[in-house]
């Protein structure tokens, strides 16, 4: 009945905002298959101990419904940081001067769930054999299920010449050197997203100044396994569209490097973005950046080139906390290693991993993560009533890609088998459009804020 109670809000919002048909934005129709578990019915002699590490959008939405899907809930939540739940999605926005920082900005109290405990701390271990976790306190918590949902960290510190290792969620309050410099920018941490509409005008003041020569501008991408990935498409695409307003367009050499080659891990989407680069006269190199020198403003790559910038755009390196990894939970790629259609760890099978912790080939967007917590959720439900879990989560993600000019939106989305997924049925998936627009800008935020956030969507 909850489930079905939650497709119904689900709806009904959308059908207000007139946009029935945007269903495959914000989430598919209710999960079909099973998942793996014990079949023995929990005792309801004790509370089922739940320990969720990470209180963002994914941790948040699984206390809330964890906490109305289990008779007998003892929900702990591990997070440190206060403004953990501030709207992610919200920093491509702010990174081309459409929003600014109290458009993101929500604290952590407000969004935690009566009777969940939220524990200040930072989970420093797990022990996945006797069922308990460590925080930075040195306190021991034990659990029946533990649920990853961390985020992924931002690894610009294995880039020579550049410090520092970011949670996702993390507002820096000691700055790297590089974070201050305004020919470096990074579009994935706040700090960066609030400095960058800034960098960019002083890119098109340098270029109208100028008398002779070009400018370089450079966007590096170590991999597209990361977060949004779309979100440095966006911040290029943005200040070549300052560029081309400003008629200095031909005084700029643009060039994006890719450390795997690509620009999207959907063969449709990156042979878009490539022809996109071909028609704007951007150079592409499947380059890796591996050290930066900040003051002679140089990039160097894995294949032994380098190249002089003006301005350097980073998209990192991300994979999940070191902890983790430690505690023996990650695969090879550096994710929580879980089977991708249950989220249930592949060897220990009381612990579960949502959001972009999550070692699936998926796009790691927010809007993968309502799903994602419905799979979890109903598994550890169907376990504690001794019954088979009959969800699975089928794949879906979305990404958005920002036109700001022509203020359209283009969601990148796609299923299990490469195929695009339009958000309104008749729409080409491959195009922008302006009513994206008006559902990213107005719809969205309100949508995942106190909808999914609070387990009602």
């Amino acid at each position: 009945m909850k489930q079905k109670r939650a497709q119904l809000n689900r709806r009904e919002a959308l059908k207000m905002a007139g946009i029935g048909g945007a269903s495959v934005l914000l989430g598919s129709a209710e999960a079909q298959a099973s998942a793996t578990g014990p079949k023995k019915k929990l005792s309801k002699t004790k509370p089922l101990r739940l320990v969720i590490i990470g209180g963002g959008m994914a941790g948040t939405t699984l206390a809330y419904r964890l906490s109305r899907a289990i008779t007998w809930p003892k929900i702990t939540v591990f997070e440190p940081l206060r403004n953990s739940a501030w709207y992610q999605p919200g920093l491509t926005m702010m990174g081309m001067g459409v929003w600014c920082e109290k458009h993101l900005e929500y604290q952590r109290e407000a969004f935690i769930p009566k009777g969940v405990t939220w524990i200040e701390s930072a989970v420093v271990s797990v022990d996945p054999v006797h069922q308990h976790v460590k925080d930075a306190r040195g306190e021991e918590t034990p659990y029946d299920y533990l649920i990853v949902a961390s985020g992924a960290v931002l690894e610009y510190g294995e880039i020579e010449g550049l410090e520092g290792t970011l949670a996702s969620l993390e507002m820096v309050e000691k700055k790297a050197p590089w974070m201050d410099d305004p020919c470096v920018g990074s579009v994935y941490y706040f700090h960066g997203a609030s400095q960058l509409h800034e960098q960019f005008m002083t890119i098109v003041q340098k270029a109208v100044a100028l008398k002779e020569g070009k400018l370089t501008i450079l966007f590096t991408q170590q991999s597209i396994a990361v977060k949004s990935p779309a979100g440095g498409k966006s911040v290029l695409f943005g200040l070549l569209q300052k560029l081309k307003d400003a008629k200095v367009r031909e005084k700029v050499e643009i060039i994006v490097t890719s450390g795997d080659g690509r620009l999207s891990a959907n063969e449709s989407y990156d042979a878009m973005y490539q022809k996109i680069l071909k028609r704007e006269g951007i150079v592409f190199k499947p380059f890796a950046l591996s050290k930066v020198d900040l003051v002679s403003q140089t990039a160097y790559f894995h294949t032994g080139e380098s190249q002089r910038y003006d301005y350097l755009h980073i998209t990192p390196s991300m994979r999940a906390d070191a902890m983790l990894e430690k505690s023996g939970l990650t695969n090879q790629e550096g994710w929580v290693e879980v089977e991708a259609s249950t989220l249930q760890h592949q060897r220990f099978n009381t612990i579960f991993a949502v959001g972009d912790v999550a070692g699936t080939s998926v796009l790691k967007t927010g809007a993968a993560i309502a799903e994602q917590v419905k799979t979890v959720v109903n598994a550890i439900r169907s376990i504690d009533e001794g019954e088979k879990p009959n969800a699975v989560y089928e794949g879906y993600g979305c990404d958005t890609l920002l036109c700001i000019k022509k203020q359209q939106v283009l969601f990148e989305a796609y299923d299990k088998r490469g195929k695009p997924l339009a958000v309104v049925e008749w729409m080409n998936p491959l195009k922008g459009y302006e009513l994206y627009w008006y559902l990213n800008s107005y719809l969205l935020k309100p949508y995942v804020m106190y909808g999914v956030m609070r387990g009602w969507a």
